[in-house]
């Protein structure tokens, strides 16, 4: 039995945030039915860059899912999502503030058609902020958070980091909910600005204590010392330093030839500029991988920086199985989580066509063949 196996969730969010939340859902087994848009489905699907027609960004974060097209701006569709909600133990949507309401499936709706769901809302600030009711997407969030100004020179961020954090604590929030003995209706609501701000513990500590937002070398973790930094090798690459303890301070230095040095890393400031400097130079005489055969294995905290393409070609990614391949061809990011029992009972299975479980959802729900064909030449599904 996988963690979540007797557990039904209906998706009808879009994009990274809900889809994420419930990529993890189904990861822990539950069956999570996505309802999506007839003719346009989940954003996801066209993502770049694709392959073959398909976008891998799509086939990760759906993988697991079932699709059922339904267009809720028809009365035929939000009844046949008013039958799918009274089957689910979780409701989950991403719209902004209102938006639901109007489709006719607010938490209040919702919680009559079903006692005993769990109703999760993600939105920029809250349902209770008038700022959520402001269109915007992962950049603008981090912006807004205030993580894209460290370096002092903001660029586009390659991680998505305001849409996975408000998707993992709309997870854990839907698992705590699911988890209670009392199973009456839970309404959860997930800011994704601040579900940010929780991450960003170091910065933010940084100027509770010192009034000043941080920036490159402002404390130990932004770069100010020796022992927590970052240094440019022979062929212009990069090893990270994180000797913080004692012990692997010491056997850094001894193995560079730098014993003298060993008390200056709490000196003076020219003292400390003066480590700096000299760890500067040492680490230029030798390239990325050749300082790494000499550090990484010998109780130092000084590992190579690795580009993309080298950290899924390691031999740690691969033992740690960091990407499988699924049916259909689609290869996606394995799951961190090990545990025994399995957490998912099943294989993983591929991300659905749009629309691909609408027939056995239909039936399911009690609809015959004659009226699916129906409600499908109508456009009311698909």
């Amino acid at each position: 039995m996988g963690f979540l196996d007797d557990v039904r969730v209906i998706d009808v969010t879009r994009l990274l945030p809900g889809g994420y939340c419930s990529m993890l859902l189904s990861d822990l087994g539950a069956e999570v039915i996505k309802v999506e848009q007839p003719g346009i489905g989940d954003y996801m699907r066209a993502t770049p860059p694709t392959k073959d027609g398909r976008s891998p960004v799509h086939a990760i974060a759906n993988r697991n899912k079932l699709s059922i097209g339904i267009d809720l701006t028809k009365e035929e569709g939000r009844e046949i999502l008013r039958k799918l909600v009274r089957t689910g133990d979780v409701f989950l949507e991403g719209y902004r503030p209102g938006v639901i309401k109007r489709l006719g499936f607010s938490f209040e709706v919702v919680r009559r058609l079903n006692p005993r769901i769990t109703y999760c809302s993600i939105s920029a600030f809250g349902q209770g902020s008038r700022d959520s009711s402001i269109p915007g997407h992962d950049i603008n969030f981090q912006a807004l958070a205030g993580s894209l100004a460290y370096p002092q020179s903001p660029s586009v961020p390659m991680m998505q980091l305001t849409d996975f954090s408000s998707g993992i604590f709309a997870a854990l929030a839907i698992v705590a909910s699911l988890a209670r003995k009392k199973k009456t209706a839970v309404f959860i609501d997930i800011p994704i600005v601040p579900s940010l701000f929780s991450w960003m513990i170091i910065p933010i500590s940084a100027y509770l204590a010192t009034g000043r937002a941080p920036t490159e070398g402002h404390s130990l973790i932004l770069g100010s010392d020796s022992f927590y930094n970052l240094f440019k090798t022979a062929d212009r690459k990069y090893v990270a330093v994180a000797a913080i303890e004692e012990e692997f301070w010491k056997n850094l230095l001894g193995i560079l030839g730098l014993r003298g040095f060993g008390d200056a890393r709490f000196g003076t400031k020219r003292d400390r500029d003066k480590l700096i400097s000299t760890l500067k130079q040492v680490f230029a005489t030798k390239t990325r991988d050749e300082w790494a055969s000499l550090l990484t294995e010998k109780e130092t905290c000084a590992t190579p920086v690795l580009t993309l393409e080298e950290a899924l070609n390691s031999d740690w990614a691969k033992s740690a199985r960091i990407l499988v391949d699924v049916p259909g061809g689609d290869r996606v990011i394995n799951t961190p989580i090990r545990s025994i029992p399995s957490i998912r009972s099943r294989p993983y299975t591929p991300a659905p066509a749009l629309g691909e479980h609408t027939q056995r959802i239909m039936s399911e729900l009690g609809y015959s063949r004659a009226r699916t064909a129906r409600l499908r030449k109508d456009a009311v599904i698909q």
